[in-house]
């Protein structure tokens, strides 16, 4: 009789891994699926302390939450508050969530208790959780643009991550035959009114001071710009721009130091 004998030489010598195929889920509403990851740690600390950021994208809308983290620690948090904001302003019940094989996601006891479905990719297999893996490289490419045009250090990464969500969630996109991920998931249209260029001069016409645009804070009406003088972080709603200069830019070049914001900097508007 004669023995069949596998050559282990072989699948050694030709070792690599399965294609990939498009997946065929479907979704027919906001919070059935969400795909959730962990970014980070970030080389450069936010001059805030963060060096992480969480990134939930809904699979049916495309829409993008993100939340800066000091540490992967927070993630529990995050996403129990982001269950109970569904749940309180949507009068839905989020029904699977995607993530990876990281130990931080596992919350077994939670999920279980809210009869969410929870589904994780397979050890060392980032194509698995694809969706949110495109979108952190879609994040950080537009964040690296910003942050290259206006000439804004690298610690001023939290603001620009979280601007550039709040774009992206704003502006059309084919995936959703040309409309915005906002009015998918809020069934109206964004209201870009307010929106200006990320680091551009403006002035606070209640304090009189030149600052850096940095965005807006979230609930409330207001700009969120780095005060010039103080180095402090400020929010207001009378704020004038001017929308042809770089302030932070001509600072650093009168300074002739380009460190000299990188030095204490702290943040009123909590």
């Amino acid at each position: 009789m004669t023995k069949n004998y596998i050559c282990d030489a072989c699948h050694q010598a030709k070792q690599r891994k399965i294609p990939f195929f498009p997946s065929n889920t479907q979704t027919a509403h906001a919070f059935e699926l969400l795909h959730i990851d962990i970014w980070g740690p970030c080389s450069v600390v936010s001059m805030l302390g963060f060096k992480y950021f969480l990134t939930i994208v809904d699979d049916f809308t495309i829409y993008i939450w993100l939340f800066p983290m000091h540490n992967k620690y927070e993630i529990r948090g995050s996403i129990i508050s982001f269950v109970a904001y569904v749940e309180n302003h949507f009068s839905i019940k989020v029904k699977t969530i995607h993530t990876d094989n990281g130990i931080e996601f596992f919350k077994h006891d939670y999920f279980a208790s809210k009869g969410i479905i929870y589904q994780t990719t397979c050890v060392e297999t980032p194509e698995q959780n694809g969706i949110v893996e495109r979108k952190h490289q879609h994040i950080l490419n537009v964040t690296r643009a910003l942050l290259f045009q206006s000439k804004l250090l690298a610690i001023f990464w939290c603001f620009v991550v979280q601007h550039v969500v709040f774009l992206i969630n704003c502006i059309p996109t084919p995936l959703l035959n040309n409309v915005t991920p906002y009015e998918k998931l809020h069934k109206k249209l964004c209201d870009i009114s307010s929106i200006r260029v990320f680091g551009y001069l403006c002035y606070s016409s209640t304090i009189i001071v030149p600052g850096v645009f940095l965005g807006f804070k979230s609930n409330t009406k207001g700009f969120l710009f780095l005060n010039l003088n103080n180095h402090k972080i400020d929010v207001s709603r009378n704020v004038i721009f001017y929308e042809n200069s770089f302030s932070y830019h001509s600072k650093l070049i009168q300074s002739n130091d380009s460190n000299s914001f990188s030095l204490p900097i702290t943040q009123n508007y909590a």
